[in-house]
Order: structure tokens, then C-alpha cells, then sequence
């Protein structure tokens, strides 16, 4: 079984930061990610192009591969 547990590291213990379904004295291996404050910023911009470039074949275009730049930022390589 696996879970995602938001947790603080406080006082050489790492807190879970809501109640978690866990019977006392299991035992359990954690990996520890850092939470990335950016990566929500990331994740929606991602998001954006990806749902931008889905509308594409929709339209008809035909040569997004010749002319990725210009669909994916805006402008036509030099």
C-alpha cells in the first residue's frame, strides 16, 4: 500500500499535518520530497501549453512540426 502524507519535520520528527489512518507502532518507509513552491507555477504553465497545442487539430493547422516555435512560444526561429 501506498500514501501521500503532507508532513512538517519539527523537533526531529517528521508531523503529519492532518490525521492519517495508521495503526500505532507500524512500521513504515519514508521518502522525504521537499515541497517545491515553484512547482505549482510550473505545473500551470504546462498545463496552458498543453491545452493550447490541443486545440490545434481542431483548427486544421497542419505544420506544427514546421512551425513548433511559432505555435509553442510565439514565434518563428530565426
Amino acid at each position: 500500500m501506498q500514501k501521500t502524507i503532507d508532513a512538517i519535520y519539527e523537533d526531529g520528527v517528521f508531523k503529519p499535518t492532518k490525521k492519517v489512518a495508521i495503526r500505532e507502532h507500524t512500521k513504515l518507509k519514508l521518502v522525504v520530497l521537499k515541497e517545491d513552491k515553484d512547482a505549482g507555477i510550473v505545473a500551470k504553465k504546462q498545463s496552458g501549453a498543453l491545452l493550447s497545442l490541443a486545440g490545434i487539430w481542431e483548427s486544421g493547422v497542419m505544420n506544427v512540426s514546421e512551425e513548433h516555435d511559432k505555435y509553442l512560444y510565439g514565434t518563428s526561429p530565426k
